[in-house]
């Protein structure tokens, strides 16, 4: 028996957002072989359910980068962030200027007034149709997220309150995040990722997929050795650094591939479903 996490966003889903047959087709195979394929990102709860339902699959779900792990609709594992760094946290992004979310056990908020945010960026950065559309992609993506809960403010809804456990920027404004990731370096009280280049995500210290891959390893008492990653972006080495068996995709960055063991297809070409089937025995 093998436990396999699979990245979502650049892995398993192909850039319209959906998980191809000849995935599906795949991960039900090794699940009919005994293996126990699960999937994790940076998503939330509730939009990596729904992802899973859309593909009539059941897997276990490590969420927010590892904040969250889910087990048949229980969550076995979180890692919350507390009130008042929340709080300090969202001060610093919000005096940047900068659009952000927050994930909660009920939905990821946004406060209205950073909406215009992204739109605001792609006129005012980008030049060609080319450039404003691919922004746009961008943007339109991270609309579509399932459990989105719009409020007029974020501590007048109380999300405080609630189990938030992950605070996600994205912003087209590069040195601006880069300026936060350097004023939070070396903080030992929460934890900095990224999954691309417009993205910055702020947790609690112990939140990464790696820990979280070996927490629901343990769960199940399945060896290190018998564990497999696949993953594309720089959220995920942690995970390819626990696994037994690492495999980056394709389209993976370079630095992520240095910690693979083995390179398979792309996304757009169901890089997943390859490894699956001929990469991992």
């Amino acid at each position: 028996m093998k436990l396999i996490a699979i990245d979502l966003d650049g892995t398993l889903l192909s850039e319209d957002g959906k998980i191809s047959e000849e995935n599906q087709e795949a991960i039900h195979r090794r699940q009919a072989n005994g293996d126990i394929v699960a999937f994790c990102s940076g998503r939330s709860l509730h939009d990596m359910q729904k992802i899973a339902e859309a593909a009539n699959l059941e897997v276990p779900l490590i969420c927010a980068n590892g904040s969250l792990t889910s087990v048949n609709g229980e969550v076995i594992r979180s890692q919350i962030l507390v009130a008042d760094k929340l709080t300090e946290i969202m001060d610093t992004v919000a005096s940047a200027g900068l659009y952000f979310e927050v994930y909660t056990n009920k939905g990821v908020y946004i406060q209205k007034d950073k909406k215009p945010i992204l739109e605001e960026e792609k006129e005012a950065l980008f030049d060609t149709p080319e450039e404003k559309e691919n922004a746009g992609h961008i943007i339109r993506i991270q609309n579509m997220q399932y459990g989105m809960v719009e409020v007029d403010d974020y501590l007048e809804a109380g999300v405080t309150e609630l189990d938030p456990y992950k605070v996600f920027i994205l912003s087209f404004r590069r040195q601006e995040l880069e300026k936060l990731a350097e004023g939070w370096e070396g903080r030992e009280d929460i934890s900095i990722t990224t999954s691309g280049y417009q993205k910055l995500e702020v947790a609690h210290p112990d939140a990464s997929k790696g820990n979280a891959l070996e927490a629901l390893a343990a769960y199940y008492e399945i060896p290190q050795k018998d564990t497999v990653s696949i993953g594309d972006n720089f959220n995920d080495i942690s995970m390819l650094e626990y696994a037994g068996t690492a495999v980056a995709m394709h389209n993976a960055e370079p630095e992520v591939k240095e910690y693979a063991d083995h390179v398979t297809r792309s996304n757009e070409e169901n890089g997943v479903g390859h490894a699956l089937n001929e990469i991992i025995k």
